[in-house]
């Protein structure tokens, strides 16, 4: 009796120590991200219709003349918070930044846009665009292709704190090519308005679409990274300064350009070169073109110093400091410190979900679940040759099989999926891929228990490699897939308090963990959610069995963590090596080689939790349920993806 209340005791502490954490992340973040409470952040998520009301009431208010060229559509919601700093008023209005993300993210993936603009007096928008965070996909349709850059940018030029004639721009990749449409709609004769500067931080894709008449009276600046992943296998090389298009680029622009190269981070006007202004200054032009080579792949376009350096000597350079702020170098970032915020809150996240695990087996519902485990001393000998031959013999071949096929399999899943029902693109390469690896973990299952059955024929050990996820009957089945799915509800709570109450969401860089709206549970629930248990239940399962008596559980679950992570590890190393040292990614086109990086965490936590989940429960599959629903969340959470306005240019 003693002892079970001490372990309750000691579940409930480990509680309030997880959500002390998240709690922590969350309040920390909301502070760095508005300068602890020098800038004003307010969020909207409304209909187009009501938005166009607002841009239409604000231009009345203020007498200034904003075309409305977005529709107004009822049902179509659009999601962007605006970050108004003290010096940003109706009688001193500011310059505004507007902020669009790339593929697989939300407008949080501009944090360190918004962070260190608007503490330096910028107004700062960041939406969620078309199909991404808040907003719904059929944005993009009533926008004219710039899934809904074009409505928040007009409303930018509604606002009273905002400088009509200092509005701009910048995008991250897939955002680029918003940024560009949207200039081919606003910047064009006869317009009331005007784009003033456009920032292409991440890839050169949008430049490559823009043609010089859109580009009259416009500052504006393009980021083509080393290692760049798309970039590189446009130009063939991660050295774009040095190849033919850096110069047509700027020649595209401005005709009579005639020097032999492109001089990194020079400034370029239609009479030659122009001369950078001191720090904080503005360029005293209003059309100028800069190129940058700064060594980082596309991933890091919004999440590096170096990129966030870029993009506020830009913008300094377009407008100068703000009146009514002070300047502040560049090099001096807090952005960073948000992240580590936001990484304590992913962490607690995952930890969460552990600790739910043994509280709620504690609750009268859930603890006819728990079976029994066999025991550290009972387990086989690692010791013997009929154990890690087998072992062996499974997880090679397991360990090679990402390593040949990942690339294969994420790119026969964008065709094999239909996108009609399969909305997510980037999400089908690693879910065909997810799909191809669970069936194979089951024939090595079947392949480990053959091998384990032949070798004891004779000693009588006949135990099945799939007994870790035997069920008792159907009504442990269901009852398990109730436990899994409370686990994972109660888990997110914490993810909409974050979200609604301080702007924020758990994670580092693009492996984010989002608040889902109700109505992506059906596609989460229904096409994903069983391809990712298909691969969970197996894993835990083979997990489950990697357990010996000579090694402590900490020791095994450490070699299954590995055994999960080396593989794309190895490959990324292997892939990205080639691209540092022979300008090209071995395995191009890079988007798989991105998505890449979004699987080292899951590979990490299902090592842990599956073997935690199993040594509390006795059986895998609730351990599978319960990682393959965070996974599938975490993928459909962030990412609503239609690429249909990618074919209109």
């Amino acid at each position: 009796m003693e002892t079970q209340k001490k372990k309750k005791l000691t579940s409930g502490l480990a509680l309030v120590i997880v959500l002390v954490f998240m709690l922590i992340s969350m309040v920390g973040t909301n502070l760095v991200s508005n300068g602890a409470g020098k800038v004003k952040v307010t969020t909207y998520t409304e209909p187009l219709s009501e938005l166009a009301a607002q841009v239409k009431a604000n231009a009345e208010a203020t007498g200034r003349t904003v075309d409305i060229l977005f529709e107004g559509n009822d049902s179509a919601q659009i999601c962007f918070s605006v970050y108004k700093p003290a010096n940003a008023t109706a009688e001193n209005p500011a310059p505004c930044v507007v902020c669009a993300h790339g593929w697989n993210n939300s407008k949080e993936m501009q944090y360190s846009n918004f962070t260190e603009l608007a503490r330096r007096g910028f107004v700062v928008i960041a939406l969620d665009l078309a199909g991404h965070g808040r907003s719904d996909v059929s944005v993009s349709g009533y926008t004219k292709d710039t899934e809904g850059l074009l409505a928040v940018v007009e409303y930018a030029m509604s606002l009273d704190f905002v400088d009509i004639n200092k509005v701009g721009l910048t995008g991250h990749s897939a955002g680029d090519l918003d940024c560009s449409n949207t200039l081919k709609l606003i910047n064009v004769e006869g317009s009331n308005n005007h784009i003033s500067s456009w920032f292409c931080s991440s890839g050169t894709i949008g430049a490559l679409f823009l043609t010089p008449e859109y580009t009259k009276n416009l500052i504006w600046g393009v980021s083509a990274g080393k290692y760049d992943e798309l970039d590189t296998v446009y130009f063939s090389t991660s050295h774009f300064l040095d190849t033919p298009g850096a110069i047509s680029l700027v020649q595209r622009m401005y005709p009579g350009f005639a020097e032999a190269a492109v001089t990194e981070g020079q400034w370029y006007g239609p009479d030659g070169a122009i001369e950078a202004p001191a720090d904080g200054q503005a360029l005293g032009v209003t059309e100028a073109f800069a190129i940058w080579n700064p060594a980082y792949t596309h991933p890091q376009g919004v999440f590096h110093t170096e990129a966030t350096k870029l993009s506020i000597d830009f913008f300094y350079d377009a407008y100068g400091t703000p009146e009514g702020s002070t300047y502040i170098p560049s090099d001096n970032q807090i952005w960073t410190l948000g992240v580590v915020f936001q990484t304590i809150g992913l962490i607690a996240f995952f930890a969460l979900s552990l600790v739910l695990v043994s509280l709620l087996l504690k609750t009268s519902l859930f603890k006819s679940l728990k079976r029994t485990v066999p025991a550290q001393e009972s387990l086989p000998s690692i010791k013997s040759w009929k154990e890690w031959v087998p072992l062996v013999l499974t997880f090679v071949p397991l360990m090679l099989f990402p390593i040949f096929t990942y690339f294969k399999c994420y790119n026969a899943g964008s065709k094999l999926f239909d996108s009609a029902s399969y909305g997510c693109p980037t999400v089908n390469g690693v879910a065909w891929w997810t799909l191809c690896a669970g069936l194979f973990y089951i024939v090595m299952l079947g392949v480990n228990g053959l091998l384990r059955k032949l070798f004891h024929k004779n000693d009588g050990l006949m135990e099945s490699s799939f007994l870790p996820g035997k069920m008792d009957g159907i009504g442990h089945f269901l009852k398990t897939m109730g436990f899994a799915a409370a686990v994972v509800a109660i888990a997110y709570i914490p993810c909409y308090i974050a979200y609604y109450v301080f702007g924020m969401n758990f994670g580092i860089a693009v492996y984010v963990v989002g608040a889902p709206r109700a109505i992506w549970l059906p596609d989460i629930l229904l096409k994903y959610l069983p391809i990712w248990i298909l691969f969970m239940v197996p894993n835990a399962i083979l997990n489950a069995n990697t357990r010996f008596k000579e090694i402590p559980e900490w020791a095994s679950t450490l070699f299954v963590v590995i055994a999960n992570l080396l593989p794309i590890g190895i490959l990324t190393w292997v892939n990205y090596a080639a691209l540092v040292n022979n300008g090209l990614l071995m395995f191009p086109y890079g988007d798989p080689s991105v998505m890449a990086f979004n699987l080292f965490a899951p590979m990490i936590f299902i090592g842990i939790s599956s073997r935690y989940i199993y040594k509390k429960t006795g059986n895998a599959w609730a351990a599978g349920l319960i990682n393959a629903a965070i996974i599938a969340t975490m993928a459909l959470a962030i990412t609503r993806h239609s690429i249909d306005f990618m074919f209109h240019f």
